[in-house]
C-alpha cells in the first residue's frame, strides 16, 4: 500500500498559512530574507486573504465613524437617516469589498513597479511585484490601526466633518493651521510621513532583490511609483472628500 503524502510544508516546518503570516510580520523589520526566501516561491494570494481580512477587520471596527458621516451627510441634505444596519449581509459585503479593494490597490501598484522597473532594465515579472506590493501593506494596517486608535479616542461624536476621520501622520501636520490647502494637496502631503517612508524603505529592497536592479535604481523605481500612487490616491481621496463636503454644505 502506497505511503500517505505529506501536506505540503515550508521551512522549518510550518504550513503555508503560518509561514506566509510569519512572512508579513517580519517583512517590516527584515524585508530582505523575506524577499530572497520568496525569489522562487512568490506567494501572494495567501498573503493577499491574510491582509485583506485585516483590512475588513479595521473597516468594520471604524464602522461607527463612517456611519457618524454619513448620518451628517443626510442630516444636511435633509433626508431622514435610516437605522444603522449590523447585520451579516452587511458585513459579508464589507469583508468582499475590502478583499477586491486590496486586491486592486496591489495590482495597479505592481503594474506601476513593473512598468517603471522596464524602464531601468530590471529583469522580473509582475507576479513578483504584487509580492513586493503585498508584503508591505503590513505598514498600511498598521497605520489604519493608529488611526482606530485615535478615533476611539475622540470618539465618534466628536466627528463633525468629513475631515475629523482622516488621521494624519504626515507633513501636513507641520502646515500652519490656517493655511489654505486644497484637499488634494492636503492628502498628498499627508501621504508623506514615517509610515511611508519605511514602507518606500520595503519597497527598495523588494525592487532590488525580485527585480535584479542595483540598490541606486532600486530606490529610484520604488521613489517615482511612490509618487505616481501618492498622487493617484490623493486625487480619488479629494474627489470623495469634495463631494462629502459639498452635500454638507461646506
Amino acid at each position: 500500500m502506497a505511503a500517505p503524502q505529506p501536506q505540503p510544508t515550508t521551512a522549518g516546518g510550518h504550513t503555508p498559512v503560518v509561514s506566509d503570516l510569519w512572512n508579513l510580520i517580519r517583512a517590516p523589520f527584515t524585508p530582505r530574507a523575506v524577499f530572497e526566501e520568496q525569489q522562487e516561491t512568490q506567494r501572494f494570494w495567501t498573503p493577499w486573504i491574510l491582509v485583506s481580512l485585516a483590512f475588513a477587520v479595521l473597516q468594520i471596527l471604524q464602522r461607527p465613524f463612517q456611519d457618524r458621516i454619513r448620518v451628517l451627510v443626510l442630516q444636511h441634505m435633509g433626508q431622514a437617516v435610516p437605522t444603522a444596519s449590523v447585520g451579516i449581509g452587511r458585513t459579508v459585503i464589507g469583508i468582499l469589498i475590502g478583499a477586491v479593494t486590496v486586491l486592486l490597490l496591489a495590482a495597479i501598484a505592481a503594474g506601476i513597479y513593473y512598468l517603471v522597473l522596464l524602464v531601468f532594465g530590471g529583469e522580473t515579472t509582475f507576479k513578483k511585484m504584487l509580492v513586493v506590493v503585498i508584503y508591505g501593506w503590513p505598514i498600511a494596517i498598521l497605520q489604519q490601526v493608529l488611526t482606530l486608535i485615535v478615533l476611539t479616542a475622540r470618539g465618534a461624536d466628536s466627528i463633525q466633518s468629513v475631515w475629523d476621520v482622516q488621521v494624519s501622520f504626515g507633513l501636513d501636520l507641520l502646515v500652519p493651521s490656517d493655511a489654505t490647502l486644497s484637499a488634494f494637496l492636503r492628502l498628498f502631503l499627508a501621504g508623506i510621513g514615517p509610515l511611508a517612508i519605511w514602507q518606500l524603505v520595503i519597497s527598495a529592497v523588494g525592487l532590488k532583490t525580485l527585480g535584479k536592479v542595483s540598490t541606486g535604481t532600486a530606490w529610484a523605481a520604488a521613489v517615482i511609483s511612490f509618487f505616481v500612487l501618492l498622487a493617484g490616491l490623493a486625487s480619488l481621496g479629494a474627489f470623495g472628500i469634495n463631494a462629502a463636503m459639498k452635500a454638507m454644505g461646506s
